[in-house]
Formats: structure tokens, C-alpha cells, sequence
């Protein structure tokens, strides 16, 4: 049976649509279901039961407990028995090496400090086996936040900036070409770097860099 909006946000208290992210749907295009996955920064869970649907097994990592829960509630109610969650930070996660088919990250690198992320990065090309495939979005350079802070705010470090609101401490507002560059030793399957839609329609749009690449 399909919710709505207002029905899921009154039984689980999302905060969010509970809806795939437009790269996590593309990248089915490319990848094979049973195959363990991991989902980086799962948040409440929307990709994470969207790849379990789909038959993968997942790993859902989130550093917020209150996330997590609302996941557990309707990953139990909905009986969804392929969807492992964990509370961790996931920049200090003890990532084991060369153990997934897929790693999912979206808009997570840039929910960090551009040092963070690039640690995280590291720590993602070595948990993904050969042949694997990575699924990667952050806000970029175009992004109309961006262009505010640049003009009032202080750069903690290149293109980081301390976040106004409460969904996260730290905005990495990645450069042009540069999540292509950190990928030049993988296969690039698709790219797309420029301006899109809010998937949630919450403002007009945002700057997007996203990368759906194979290890080989």
C-alpha cells in the first residue's frame, strides 16, 4: 500500500518525502540487484529501502540516532529483512576493505568539512571490490547557497563554510570538474555537473555535481 506525504511524515515522523533520490533510480540502469550495497549518510532511509526493494542487501550507515529510528519503523512494519542500519560517524567508520558490490553517497560529502570528505573518499575506494560501482552526489560551486556564503561568510577551508541552519554543521561546496577528477582511475558511466531541480520542490533549484562510476 502507497502513503503520502503527510500520511508517512504522521507515522514515522520523516521530515523529508520518502522518495529514491533521481541518481539512486538511474543508477539501476547500470548496477545488479543481490549484491551488497552500502548507503552512506542514509538519513531516513528513502534510498536505502528503495535499493532493498530492489533486492540488494544493504548496509545503512547515519550518524543520527533520530533518523535511524524513524528507518527501523518502516523498514519492521513493512517486513524489509535486507536492510542492516547502524549508528556511526561515518567519516571515522571502520570501512572494510574491498567488501561491497556498490557504494551509494548522496549529498553526503558535502555535509562535511572538503578535508572530511576527501578522508571519506579514501575510505570508500577501499571498501569497494573491483568492478564495483560508486553512486555519488554533493552540492557544488553553482549552488545559490554558495554564492551567498562566498559573499558573506568566512571559508573554514576551500570552499567550507559553518552552515546557518541545523541540518548540518559544515557545507563542502565541491569546484568544477573536481568529482570527475577524484575518479579518473575509474570508469565514468555518467556525469552531471550543473544546475538541477529540488527533488523535494522546496526551492527552485540546486548546484549538483553526480557520478555514477566502476572500478576497474
Amino acid at each position: 500500500m502507497a502513503f503520502s506525504k503527510n500520511e508517512l511524515s504522521d507515522m514515522y515522523g520523516f521530515e523529508s518525502p520518502f522518495k529514491p533520490d533521481p541518481i539512486a533510480k538511474r543508477a539501476l540502469n547500470y548496477i545488479k540487484n543481490n549484491n551488497k550495497l552500502l548507503d552512506i549518510g542514509c538519513g531516513e532511509g528513502a534510498d536505502s529501502v528503495f535499493f532493498a526493494k530492489n533486492g540488494f542487501q544493504v548496509d545503512a550507515l547515519d550518524n543520527n540516532a533520530i533518523y535511524l529510528s524513524r528507518l527501523k519503523a518502516y523498514k519492521n512494519d513493512h517486513q524489509i529483512s535486507n536492510i542492516f542500519i547502524q549508528n556511526c560517524d561515518v567519516i571515522t567508520y571502520n570501512y572494510p576493505k574491498h567488501y561491497y558490490d556498490v557504494v551509494n553517497c548522496i549529498l553526503v560529502g558535502c555535509c562535511m568539512r572538503k578535508s572530511e570528505f576527501e578522508s571519506l573518499l579514501t575510505s570508500i575506494k577501499q571498501t569497494i571490490k573491483h568492478n564495483g560501482f560508486i553512486i555519488m552526489s554533493l552540492r557544488n560551486y553553482l549552488d545559490p547557497e554558495f554564492i551567498e556564503y562566498s559573499l558573506t561568510e568566512k571559508m573554514i577551508e576551500p570552499n567550507t563554510f559553518l552552515k546557518k541552519d541545523a541540518c548540518c554543521k559544515t557545507r563542502y561546496y565541491i569546484e568544477k570538474n573536481r568529482l570527475r577528477d577524484l575518479f579518473k582511475d575509474f570508469e565514468i558511466l555518467y556525469y552531471f555537473e550543473g544546475l538541477s531541480p529540488d527533488k523535494y520542490e522546496e526551492t527552485e533549484h540546486h548546484g549538483d555535481s553526480y557520478i555514477i562510476c566502476k572500478k576497474v
